[in-house]
């Protein structure tokens, strides 16, 4: 187990910022993050593929691997039989007659419908086929206007790759200029753009230098368990770098303390819960916080000191899994988003329960939008307004009742159904009493979603049944007395 150093989600280190004015800022700052180094590939990215096209030898010559004794650099290609033309490509057709180059010679061009015009014949589509099988179709069909034809066909342009947004599909693959579907899952963007270097390179066709940079990233599924109020695997919406789309508007996270060093060093520690900012460096990207929230809100004994985070390892790194410990204490008591580190797709989180129970810890995560406000329950039966009711978090049954009107008359029991943290689905039966205490048993505390019915007391029961037995003999009676009131 490793523990976590202080990590920037999806900013530069702010210990280089130390005066806004500073002239004397250091450029570092302005280098790319590399907080995505491992972040491993999957169904749903989206990936911006630029290739820098670059003739055979730019950058070879300069290989420390090369030796000078090796001269196989200065061998000609001569793989290119099973070089298929498409669009791009440029070719020099050059007809002998006598063994004399005829006037014909030329460069073509194929264009966007894989056709080249030539002399005599017009237009010929040639998108799909090698150099050979070229030269034999075209001798045929230049036989009607030359005699015995001989056509030399060479390359002289190869077809650039064109740079795009490739996506990810649900087996795992991309489809590529010239090499097609390619398996990508479980590579990181350093992996990918090596071995697409390496695949273009042994081609032999062109020796292109490959960049990648993820534009759209897939929905993060992430496992939260432990301690929090509503375990289980979350979907955290996805960030496009493209446009912010798909995720958390400002309003839903207004808590949050923008991390400037100078002006933390100004304040105090109740100075900090005082003042807030509107806005941090990772409001756009899934985090803990996120997590957290997604899965209910934390309670009042919930360990945030020791957050167990496992991820997966690249498999260039060798695979398997790593775990690490957070410390969250720092986000809920002075709004400082160091350790709020960014998740990626199939983190785990485990929140450890503390043996006592912190009675601020709630209050403080409401306060920093961890946990909601309110909870929602539905009741039934023998209360005065029954249906779906807004509570407090942490409110108790007694409180349920009471904002449902009160239980009516000789009301009896009350059975609970709730879904517990492990899934399980329980029904309990409660002797309820507005005088226990709250968390009791006889007066629990509600986590909100649960189904309460207020039974009828046997009292009721029988007014009811004693009613029902003797509403058809009233009737009788006064059917009988309106009839004899007319005679």
């Amino acid at each position: 187990c490793i523990i976590f150093n202080k990590i920037y989600a999806e900013t530069n280190n702010s210990n280089l910022i130390k005066n806004i004015n500073d002239t004397k800022l250091d450029t570092q700052y302005l280098l790319p993050k590399n907080e995505l180094e491992d972040y491993i590939i999957d169904t749903g990215d989206k990936l911006f593929i630029e290739f820098e096209n670059r003739p055979r030898g730019l950058g070879e010559i300069n290989d420390k691997s090369l030796s000078t004794k090796d001269v196989s650099y200065l061998n000609p290609r001569n793989d290119l039989k099973n070089y298929l033309l498409d669009k791009g490509d440029i070719i020099s057709i050059n007809f002998f007659i006598d063994e004399v180059p005829d006037y014909r010679e030329k460069k073509y061009t194929i264009d966007q419908e894989g056709l080249i015009v030539l002399p005599d014949v017009g237009e010929v589509y040639v998108r799909g086929l090698n150099i050979d099988e070229l030269t034999i179709l075209l001798k045929k069909r230049y036989e009607d206007y030359l005699l015995n034809p001989k056509i030399e066909i060479n390359i002289f342009s190869f077809r650039f790759i064109d740079s795009g947004i490739y996506e990810v599909n649900a087996e795992g693959e991309m489809i590529l200029p010239l090499i097609e579907e390619t398996y990508v899952r479980g590579l990181t963007k350093g992996e990918l753009s090596k071995l697409l270097s390496k695949k273009y390179q042994d081609s032999e066709i062109i020796f292109p230098k490959v960049k990648i940079r993820i534009v759209d990233f897939k929905p993060q599924r992430v496992l939260v368990y432990g301690e929090v109020r509503k375990p289980g695997i979350l979907y955290l919406p996805g960030y496009s770098a493209s446009g912010i789309k798909n995720f958390k508007s400002l309003k839903e996270n207004p808590y949050s303390l923008d991390k400037n060093e100078e002006l933390a060093e100004k304040l105090t520690t109740s100075e900090l819960d005082k003042k807030f900012a509107v806005k941090r460096s990772n409001d756009f990207i899934p985090t803990i916080s996120d997590a957290i929230r997604s899965a209910g809100g934390i309670t009042a004994f919930t360990d945030l000191s020791r957050i167990e985070i496992t991820r997966d390892i690249p498999l260039g790194k060798g695979g398997g899994k790593k775990r690490a410990l957070i410390n969250l204490n720092s986000f809920l008591i002075n709004s400082d988003p160091t350790n709020d580190i960014r998740l990626f797709d199939g983190d785990r989180l485990y929140f450890p329960k503390l043996d006592k129970k912190l009675k601020d810890q709630i209050p403080k995560s409401i306060l920093k939008g961890l946990t909601p406000q309110f909870i929602e329950v539905n009741i039934s039966g023998a209360v005065r307004s029954p249906g779906k009711i807004t509570l407090p978090l942490e409110a108790s049954l007694s409180d349920l009742i009471e904002l449902s009107g009160g239980k009516k008359p000789f009301a009896g029991k009350v059975i609970l159904i709730r879904y517990e943290k492990d899934g399980s689905l329980t029904k309990n039966y409660i002797s309820y009493s507005p005088r226990a205490n709250p968390g009791s048993k006889r007066n629990p505390y509600l986590t909100g979603g649960e189904l309460i019915t207020v039974k009828e007391g046997v009292i009721r029961q029988t007014t009811e049944l004693i009613t029902e037995a003797t509403d058809p003999f009233i009737g009788i009676y006064a059917t009988k007395e309106i009839i004899e009131s007319f005679d």
